[in-house]
């Protein structure tokens, strides 16, 4: 029996990676923290989705995952934009 992946979980993982290194470049802040936001959205709709339909644990695993390095890398892309913006770092 092969093992159904929760829609978007793998997408979730890399946005979620991919939002911590480039919140630490100046002019990738803002799509890092566009990235994070949309991995916070595609978590809550395989969530949504979960509760129709059984999907495997490693794609949740890897869902959830995705969700907090979302959640540090949008932090930390809000608070390196708010510093540029704000010309803390020049």
């Amino acid at each position: 029996m092969k093992e159904t992946a929760l829609p978007l979980s793998m997408v979730t993982l890399v946005f979620g990676v991919l939002s911590i290194p480039l919140a630490f470049a100046r002019q990738l802040c803002v799509p890092a923290l566009l990235m994070a936001v949309l991995a916070l959205l595609f978590h809550l709709f395989g969530r949504f989705l979960r509760r129709r339909r059984g999907y495997g644990p490693r794609s949740i695993r890897r869902s959830l995952w995705g969700f907090r390095l979302a959640a540090v890398g949008g932090a930390c892309a809000l608070a390196m934009w708010v510093l540029w913006a704000s010309n803390v770092l020049l």
